[in-house]
Formats: C-alpha cells, structure tokens, sequence
C-alpha cells in the first residue's frame, strides 16, 4: 500500500515491482493533467490524452529518473507531446481536404430539409400564395 505522504518518485519505483502502487500517482495528477489538456484541446480530447498520458507513465515508468520527486514535469512533457502529435495530425488532415478542391462540406438532409422550406417561403413572400407541400 502506498502511503499519502510518499513522494511522487518514490510511488514510481514501487509501482515498478508492485503496478498496482502507480494507481496512487494517476489519482493524485490525473485531474491536473485533464485540466492542460482541457485547455489545450477541449473536453472530449483531454479525456483521450489524459488516459494515454498515464498509459505511457505507466509503460515507461522503468526510467524514472527518481532523483526527481515531482513526477508533473515528466507527466506534463508526455502530455504536452500527445497535444503536439494530435496538432501535426489535425494540420495534415485539413492540408489533405483542402487538396481535395471541395470547397465546403456536402449538404446534409437537414440542410436539404432547410433549403426548401427556405424557398417554399420566397415564393410565398413573392406572392405565390401557399403552395401544397406534396405537388399533386
């Protein structure tokens, strides 16, 4: 069992013979982690990088450097890495759309939808009278 006063560092070494031990490091920085990504991405993507935060902790917690009790640095630069790869990513994906030559998205049936109540409207404001919904 890990206790509330040990150090980052020292759940980190323990947590190398005992994986359960790194459990107490994911509760006690989880939430701070959540939050630069929150900030960083928005919500939905800070649940994802959070959790692969700690997932890579997790897998490279054998090179700890535990001369260095404060594990928030470590965990930040992991994050702070997540956040970049997913920028690159995001970039690469709107460089490849814009060389598709599609101006914007296709419409969708609502947009569809909204369109011809829209027209439907003009020629009723143009004097067209009301018009049947279904041409007989």
């Amino acid at each position: 069992m890990v206790a509330v006063t040990d150090g980052d560092a020292e759940i980190l070494r323990r947590s190398r013979h005992e994986p359960e031990c790194f459990a107490a490091l994911f509760d006690r920085r989880y939430t701070a982690i959540h939050g630069y990504a929150a900030r960083r991405l928005g919500g939905g993507l800070a649940d994802d990088v959070a959790a692969e935060t700690f997932l890579i902790a997790f897998d490279r917690r054998g090179r700890y450097d535990v001369s260095r009790d404060d594990a928030r640095p470590w965990l930040y630069g992991i994050a702070s890495n997540l956040i970049a790869r997913h920028r690159r990513a995001e970039v690469r994906q709107y460089r490849a759309l814009a060389r598709t030559g599609v101006a914007e998205a296709a419409e969708g049936p609502a947009d569809l939808v909204a369109g011809r109540i829209d027209a439907q409207g003009r020629a009723r404001a143009a004097g067209g009278g009301p018009r049947p919904a279904v041409p007989r």
